[in-house]
């Protein structure tokens, strides 16, 4: 795809560009949900049905896809040395082509293309990108699966202290899961609005959009191993208790 664009040439947006990033991070997403992430896929589609799940997965995606926004801006005003700039409130949707053909090129094509540029005059530029609506989506789906699996176990659990004490820690990776996808962007968009004027924070945004989403899956994804772990043990053991 992009040996295609760059025979295209310097058209925007490039129709292979486009393409390209649609179909790589498609794929992305498909092969997380259809193997490592099969389970957390199953509980999703079940919970997402209730008002708290679809509350908590279309809140969180709009929040991480309007906050990263701001951060991918930043990093393209850093790359390109030409921020999105409009008079009008707009959408628009623009592309690159990183010449010549290569591998870290294509790489490169595949992380910013294509750029959809939300502005609202005189405050508010948003860039999104394919990667990072796809990552929001994925984080969104493991959020409302580690809500629905907490709450699964909370109802296995009795009235106890002792017993409902078991849903702190599954609450709290939730909330650290959550938190630290978001709570880095909002401290950067506050702290350096634009990285034209702070050319020393560059690699904070670049860090925060590149490394601070897996971080946020990685973390999802073992406290949804754990939860279902103790609820699978509490159900075993409720079973025994049964049939003694």
């Amino acid at each position: 795809m992009s040996y295609f664009a760059y025979t295209w040439g310097a058209r925007s947006p490039n129709p292979s560009e486009l393409l390209g990033s649609a179909l790589f991070w498609y794929a992305v997403s498909f092969l997380l949900f259809a193997y490592p992430l099969r389970r957390a896929w199953d509980v999703f589609l079940k919970h997402v049905r209730t008002a708290a799940g679809a509350a908590a997965f279309t809140s969180y995606l709009a929040v991480h896809v309007v906050l990263y926004g701001f951060i991918l801006e930043s990093v393209l005003v850093s790359f390109f040395d030409r921020p999105a700039t409009s008079t009008t409130a707009s959408v628009f949707v623009t592309t690159s082509v990183f010449a010549p053909p290569s591998i870290s090129n294509a790489v490169l094509a595949l992380w910013f293309n294509p750029w959809i540029i939300v502005t609202l005059p005189p405050i508010f530029d948003d860039a999104l990108s394919f990667y990072s609506i796809a990552i929001a989506v994925v984080i969104a789906v493991l959020i409302v699966a580690n809500l629905g699996k907490t709450r699964e176990l909370g109802k296995m659990c009795s009235t106890g202290l002792r017993s409902r004490s078991l849903l702190l820690f599954p609450a709290l990776g939730i909330v650290l899961g959550a938190s630290c996808c978001l709570s880095v962007p909002v401290l950067v968009t506050v702290a350096a609005p634009s990285a034209l004027a702070v050319t020393s924070l560059v690699w904070v945004y670049d860090a925060t959009y590149f490394l601070f989403p897996p971080f946020a899956v990685a973390l999802l994804c073992l406290n949804l191993y754990s939860v279902s772990k103790a609820a699978e043990k509490l159900q075993t053991s409720a079973v025994l208790t049964a049939s003694s």
